[in-house]
């Protein structure tokens, strides 16, 4: 007879899930649209034709601010190039020659003293030149910097996360005003453009940088006099791997623009064109990939054949290109993602550096031979760190350099001098000023000791004096310097060396000229941001500074104008030039006070917004922990039958008291909230306070009636109580970790610590267990705790020694992350280490399934012993073979050409998951249970006299049993293939430590899972839940650290983003890079439903009689693990709303608080829609209907059953 039983409800587990998600997403928009809010963008444009001076206008026949000194300008951006890869020393060389052996201790890094180029002119022709330490301003994304390069504005903190994802720039800009009709000298011709390299720009720039080809072989489209030509060649920059494709797509494009075309080389003379013949070979040497060569760019040789093929076109031909272009853009990443790829400390940068030191040569080249004055301008969009990576705000990370050449001299020693003057009056002015005092000290002077220089070497070398700007400083003088206007929003000043030798009409000194004009549009930017927004966020007591300094500037100027109007030749008296440098001081100086101050206060925190998001964050956390509460009591399909209604009703509420108060705050401008923010916030905190007071206080007819015997001082007091309790303390006191920012940084230590009170709590436990009193039972079941807490705690602290340091961190911390303190890439050696995994993980996971029996199933001897050894394997080979071509690939050998590995490695990563995916995951989906057969003889029967009852006993026993292997592990064997299988696909993604790191919190997940299973044996405990969910959280984040990250933008592994991929997929590479970097709470997430799920039978009562049951203990389990999230989350972000005003904030609160998100919303999307909702759902489903089976009788002659 076949038995009915009752059906899986999943209906409610699923509402819930959804619930809660949606409520925690929309607790973190809420937070995050007050938190951190974007800079309002004004719509406002400079033109040529209006000065920022009120009611004032240029000369219509002018039509420029300032006069244009360079007719053609060259900007080459390489990219990640650090101030002391620029910087030159004299001393290095001699300290390091080779006549004399290196000092003990010390050799000479690949990246010094490797563009010998510009150390030459910059000694020969000093009027020509100048290099800069060209300060970034975090975060140093190339994304957010290439906005602060063409706009001159400070990026905001939430800009960080868009780097990938670039929308087009719509406020002012320089590449606005160049391609604006009519923007030539003069207004006589418009301006024609080239640019190459990183398609970042293209992003940013679409109707600006879009090439003008196609639309010139259309006389009707095409106007040539009302616009300039383009040629645009972006290539793809995010393939960290890819060391050559796009500097090869510059240098090889380059000969176009800067050459003539072979076709005129027939008119020169004999040696000239010999000469051009030879710079146009070295161009051509300067291609690695010979094949970019073979691009149809390079098939057309001559004007004659003008098509779509090609550079040309009808209209614009070889010689067009040549002669006719104004600014070219060029932006190589060959640098930069030889930082990403190896490091600085790399043999293979030195080879970078000495391609860009040939390239800058031949440009150089090709500017002198010009007879228009042209300017070259090299720079580094931002720094590297020591591990060659950037994001964040260290030293390295923003100190970029800048060097400016001209074939027309600019930078006399007069000029030279009396800009030292200014400087130095400057800052004397702002180191007076209130507002001055706690401004940056790049701000404060104008000079910086290159102490990179010196660090490098300990002290060694005496660290030289170098000018400093702001990056944004460029903006406003590469516009004046081109006869563009300032963009609006710009708030970086001019460099005054570049103006400081002009004199303009009137005699008027050219530097006095180009401040006045930069600090009135800097002034106008001001009285119109706060006039579009009366929630502009500036003080009271900034904007009266501001004024002040403006004001008194300009009364200044006022007093020099008087001084010198009925004297024209007064400019030429010293005590003259003298009021001229102090004037021009004060201009400065209220430039800088205005930026210094800005940097410090931009950030318009609206304070409805943040409290609505964190009573979302808080309410849904206590909703987390009532789930779990109320799941022990009754089912959720009751849970949301009787709440819905109520749930409704309070959501609708809440919608109509948040878009009432959203009016009021509004018009008291309190708040910018908008009716859709307003109503989000009203139904989640209406919803979410309706169901926490439900489930806490309302009750229910048909609760679980569940036996609490003893006093309740005895529960409290017992061991279960006290454990749970512990680990309940332990979430706590992670979350209070981010009251303090030294705690904060330090997270790594603090999160050790909580492991191993926790696991020492454990520890105890089972040690209490083992008291006389105990049965034998007992005893043996806390012996097995201890065995395990006891590794576990070994394993935490073998855990704790794989580390990356913040930089807060320093000196006091090592990182040994790749093995080597100045390693950046994975030692041979931890990859070697690494294959041990391969044979260490399925060993244990096979020895916890031999307990049950479970091991002898096919799927365990298939997956785990083969199938789940060969995925681990070609990925432990995969970073095998990557670790030997990142180590052993020389100078000599061009680090970007794939080797013979490139391929194989391609089809390993493929093959490893499609194993892991396409095999384990299959099998363990058709047949998830690891259940054996085996038949036995039946036991031997008493000797003696043969009864009639005995031989009645003999006749109905079975001569042979089937004896089930795996029966009473099965729901919790079958559930951890589907676990071995999310491990294997994260094995891949981490780095070599990090696949050691993760194997062993895989072996540690394992460990607790039997911890608990002893403990509860051992006490006779119902539930330890609160303390396993706590105890799998924390070694989650253990884990995070230890495989190489920290909460900081600069610890994400972007060169994981291409394993088993050539090329950059937007979606893959960044699903790979979270795979990688939230791998670990992926993981614990995912192990999850074992602390329910281990060692139940298949005959589980519980599960025959009353499913809802299990199904709600499994989603409390869910829940109190995401409710350990919850906690942590939901404090970063209160402490972030707290200190929002502290000198830390978007250093150390902020970041924090912007991991927690996906931290959160990872962790509780896995736990319950992937792990509960769906793979233990499925192994429940598939166990339900299973009879409770023991043993079956086998037929004697047949052996069937």
């Amino acid at each position: 007879m076949v038995r009915t039983v009752a059906a899986l409800p999943v209906r409610g587990l699923w509402a819930l899930s959804t619930v809660l998600i949606l409520a925690s997403v929309a607790g973190f928009w809420l937070f995050s649209r007050g938190f951190l809010l974007t800079r309002m963008v004004l719509p406002q444009h400079s033109l040529p034709s209006t000065l920022p001076f009120t009611n004032s206008s240029v000369d219509e026949h002018a039509n420029e601010w300032y006069p244009a000194k360079f007719e053609r300008a060259i900007i080459l951006v390489v990219d990640a190039m650090r101030i002391d890869f620029a910087a030159w020393s004299d001393e290095l060389n001699t300290t390091f020659s080779a006549s004399s052996p290196p000092p003990s201790g010390h050799r000479l890094m690949p990246y010094h003293n490797r563009l010998p180029i510009i150390n030459t002119l910059n000694t020969e022709h000093p009027e020509k030149t100048m290099l800069y330490r060209f300060r970034a301003d975090p975060p140093t994304t190339t994304l957010q910097r290439l906005k602060g390069l063409t706009t001159g504005q400070l990026p905001t903190f939430i800009d960080a996360g868009s780097n990938f994802a670039g929308s087009a720039i719509d406020e002012d800009n320089w590449l606005q005003a160049l391609r604006r009709p009519s923007t030539g000298p003069n207004g006589k011709r418009p301006r024609n453009l080239v640019f190459l390299g990183d398609d970042t720009w293209s992003s940013l720039f679409p109707h600006e940088l879009s090439d003008t080809q196609a639309m010139e072989q259309n006389d009707t489209l095409w106007n040539e006099g009302s616009r300039g030509w383009a040629r645009v060649r972006p290539f793809p920059s995010l393939n960290v791997w890819d060391l050559d494709t796009v500097d090869d797509g510059v240098f090889s494009r380059l000969p176009f623009f800067l050459l003539p075309s072979e076709s005129a080389e027939r008119d020169m003379a004999p040696q000239a064109a010999a000469d051009v013949r030879a710079k146009r070979s070295r161009w051509r040497q300067l291609v690695r990939q010979q094949e970019m060569l073979l691009h149809p760019d390079f098939g057309v040789s001559s004007q004659s054949n003008a098509s779509n093929s090609g550079m040309v076109s009808a209209a614009v031909g070889l010689e067009q290109l040549h002669n006719d272009w104004d600014v070219i853009i060029a932006h190589g990443l060959g640098v930069d993602h030889c930082g990403h790829r190896y490091g600085p400390d790399h043999p293979a940068i030195s080879s970078k550096l000495a391609q860009t030191n040939q390239a800058i040569e031949l440009i150089i080249d090709a500017v002198d031979r010009s007879d228009r004055a042209t300017a070259l301008y090299v720079f580094g969009d931002h720094g590297m760190d020591p591990k060659g990576d950037h994001g964040g705000d260290s030293p390295r990370e923003v100190d970029a350099a800048l060097w400016i050449y001209s074939n027309k001299a600019w930078n006399t020693k007069e000029g030279k001098e009396r800009s030292s003057r200014v400087l130095e009056h400057a800052s004397a002015l702002v180191k007076n000023e209130p507002l001055g005092a706690a401004l940056d000290d790049d701000l404060k002077s104008g000079w910086w000791l290159n102490t990179h220089l010196s660090d490098d070497y300990r002290k060694l070398l005496e660290p030289s004096e170098l000018r400093s700007i702001p990056q944004i400083d460029l903006v406003s003088s590469l516009s004046l310097t081109l006869g563009l206007p300032i963009p609006f929003n710009n708030l970086g000043a001019v460099i005054p060396e570049m103006f400081a030798s002009d004199t303009g009409a009137g005699g008027e000194w050219g530097l006095l000229r180009a401040l006045r004009l930069n600090a009135a549009q800097t002034m106008r930017y001001l009285d119109t941001y706060v006039e579009s927004s009366r929630s502009h966020g500036f003080s009271d007591d900034a904007l009266s500074a501001w004024k002040l300094l403006y004001q008194r500037a300009e009364a200044s100027y006022q007093e020099l104008t008087a001084l010198v109007a009925n004297n024209p030749k007064a400019r030429q008296q010293s005590h003259v030039m003298l009021v001229e440098e102090r004037v021009a001081a004060e201009y400065y100086a209220f430039m800088r006070v205005v930026l210094g101050t800005l940097r410090q206060m931009w950030a318009q925190f609206d304070p409805a917004l943040i409290i609505a998001g964190l009573a979302v964050l808080v309410l849904t956390t206590v909703a987390l922990v009532a789930v779990y509460v109320r799941s022990r009591h009754i089912s959720l399909e009751t849970m949301v039958a009787r709440m819905w209604k109520q749930c409704a009703t309070g959501g609708f509420i809440g919608v109509v008291i948040g878009r009432a108060l959203s009016i009021v705050l509004v018009s008291q401008s309190i708040s910018h909230i908008s009716l859709l923010e307003a109503s989000a916030a009203g139904l989640a905190i209406g919803v979410m306070a309706t169901s926490c007071t439900l489930l806490f206080f309302a009750t229910s007819d048909d609760e679980l009636s569940i036996s609490r015997p003893g006093s309740l001082c005895t529960r409290l007091c017992s061991p279960a109580a006290l454990l749970n309790t512990t680990a309940c303390v332990t979430a706590i006191m992670h979350g209070l970790a981010f009251m303090s920012n030294s705690f904060t940084f330090n997270e790594d230590g603090i999160v050790l610590y909580l492991a191993q009170t926790l696991t020492l709590a454990l520890v105890g436990t089972a040690l209490y267990s083992l008291m006389p009193s105990s049965s034998s039972k007992q005893k043996a079941a806390g012996l097995r705790a201890l065995l395990c807490t006891s590794l576990i705690l070994v394993l935490n602290r073998i855990a704790s020694y794989s580390t990356v340091c913040r930089e807060e961190q320093l000196p006091g911390c090592t990182p040994t992350f790749y093995g080597l303190p100045s390693a950046s890439i994975s030692g041979v050696p931890l990859a070697v280490a690494n294959l041990a995994m391969v044979w260490l993980v399925p060993f244990v996971v096979l020895r916890v399934l031999k307990r049950s029996q479970s091991h002898r199933a096919m799927i365990a001897k298939l997956w785990i012993s083969i199938g789940m050894r060969i995925s681990m394997g070609m990925s432990a080979v995969y970073w095998l073979l990557d670790s030997i071509d990142g180590n052993y690939s020389s100078s000599a050998m061009t680090p970007s050409k794939k080797s013979d590995w490139s391929d194989l490695r391609i089809v390993l990563a493929r093959m490893a998951v499609g194993i892991a995916l396409g095999g384990g995951l299959a099998a363990w989906y058709s047949s998830p249970f690891c259940l054996d057969v085996v038949v036995s003889s039946p036991p031997s029967q008493p000797t003696g006299p043969v009864t009639r009852s005995s031989a009645k006993t003999q006749a109905s026993t079975p001569q042979h049993m089937a004896v089930v292997l795996g029966y009473g592990n099965a729901f919790g064997a079958a559930y951890l293939v589907f676990v071995t299988v999310v491990f294997c696909v994260l094995y891949l993604v981490q780095q070599p430590m990090g696949g050691i790191m993760i194997s062993l919190l895989f072996i540690k997940l394992l460990l607790c899972i039997e911890t608990f299973d002893s403990l509860r044996d051992a006490l006779a405990a119902p539930s330890l839940l609160p303390a396993q969910t706590s105890m799998m959280a924390i070694l989650a984040y253990l884990d995070y650290f230890s495989t190489g990250h920290q909460f900081t933008l600069v610890s994400i592994q972007w060169s994981t983003a291409f394993i088993g991929i050539r090329e950059m997929q937007l979606v893959i590479c960044g699903v790979i890079v979270a795979l990688n970097t939230l791998g670990s709470f992926i993981l614990a997430s995912a192990c999850v439903p074992m602390a329910v799920l281990w060692n139940e039978s298949l005959g589980s009562r519980v599960l025959k009689l009353a499913p809802e049951s299990f199904v709600a203990r499994l989603a409390g389990a869910a829940t109190l693990y995401a409710g350990y999230h919850a906690v942590v989350a939901t404090s970063s972000a209160v402490n972030a709303a707290v200190f929002r005003r502290h000198l830390m904030v978007w250093k150390i609160f902020a970041p924090r608080f912007m991991f927690a998100v996906p931290v959160f919303l990872v962790s509780i999307t896995v736990v319950l829609l992937v792990a509960t909702g769906f793979a233990a759902m499925r192994v429940l489903r598939l166990g339900i209907n299973v009879g409770n089976v023991r043993g079956l009788p086998v037929a004697k002659d047949s052996g069937r059953v």
